[in-house]
């Protein structure tokens, strides 16, 4: 089971990278899911988590995410 979540942390880390590299263009939802290798379900739902702190904006209606300037700037 480590050996999942450490692959799932990396996939994770991998989201916050292509958020950053397409700023200032939001990136959808499906792209990234297909990016990364993950469902659509679970880009969608730490998407929502990111949006929830302000991490990034969230287009619930378009399903596009859009990393924040001030967030992007920490790495």
């Amino acid at each position: 089971m480590k050996k999942d979540s450490a692959e799932e942390h990396l996939k994770l880390q991998a989201i916050l990278h292509i958020l950053e590299d397409r700023y200032p263009h939001a990136v959808s939802g499906l792209e990234i899911a297909s990016l990364v290798d993950l469902s659509a379900e679970k880009v969608g739902s730490f998407l929502g988590f990111l949006a929830k702190y302000s991490f990034i904006t969230y287009n619930e209606t378009e399903k596009t995410a859009l990393i924040r300037a001030d967030f992007s700037a920490l790495e």
